[in-house]
């Protein structure tokens, strides 16, 4: 016979004897009717708690500073993804800069293909020549990382570049911007702004603006 107490074998692994609760004490009536005055206090206490949640949650729908007023995370990077950084001009498109060859020829990326793009209304000076370098640095500075290409008549020269009017990603036309700081000459055969362009260049040599005029 095992010396080993009952409650203790009939433990079933424990590693000490199980201990007996204790009897609970008797409740007196006046203690019984203490506890439901309690317990109905609480409860009136969450009723009102409650109540005022609703109403601030219904005023907050009212004056759309609620959490519930704003858009799904999802809706949110939809519409930022959906709202350009700037308007595109009409028949534009907006392309990756990837090189700036000189004043008025550029290299871009559209749809993953590159393509060599003549500015249509300007001739900078050629590599060699006086105000090279000054006409590519402000292209470059123009152009940035985008730009917006608008065609015209022609849309290939014959070195096979494409023809077009370039402008910032903002919308700002760099033709005319490097006629009118005195970077360019204005393309006078043809085109839809060749008046305009004409007119900025002659403002520009008469004001000896830029590094084509000012030293003349």
């Amino acid at each position: 016979m095992s010396d080993q107490p009952p409650f203790h074998r009939d433990a079933r692994g424990r590693s000490r004897p199980a201990r007996r609760r204790p009897a609970r004490p008797a409740v007196t009536p006046d203690e019984l009717l203490r506890r439901k005055s309690l317990s109905k206090v609480f409860l009136l206490v969450a009723s009102i708690a409650a109540f005022v949640s609703l109403i601030a949650a219904g005023l907050a729908r009212l004056d759309g500073s609620g959490p519930q007023d704003a858009p799904p995370s999802d809706a949110r990077a939809a519409a930022t993804e959906a709202a350009p950084a700037s308007a595109l001009l009409p028949n534009a498109v907006l392309v990756d800069v990837v090189k700036i060859v000189d004043g008025d020829t550029i290299d871009v990326r559209a749809a993953q293909t590159e393509l060599r793009v003549r500015l249509y209304g300007v001739d900078t000076p050629e590599r060699g020549d006086r105000c090279f370098k000054e006409a590519t640095d402000r292209t470059r500075a123009l152009a940035a990382a985008q730009v917006q290409l608008v065609p015209d008549a022609r849309l290939q020269d014959s070195f096979k570049r494409e023809l077009r009017y370039v402008y910032t990603a903002g919308g700002e036309s760099i033709d005319a911007a490097l006629v009118r700081e005195g970077f360019a000459l204005a393309w006078r055969q043809d085109g839809a702004q060749r008046a305009a362009l004409i007119a900025l260049e002659e403002q520009a040599r008469a004001a000896k603006r830029g590094c084509l005029w000012s030293s003349q």
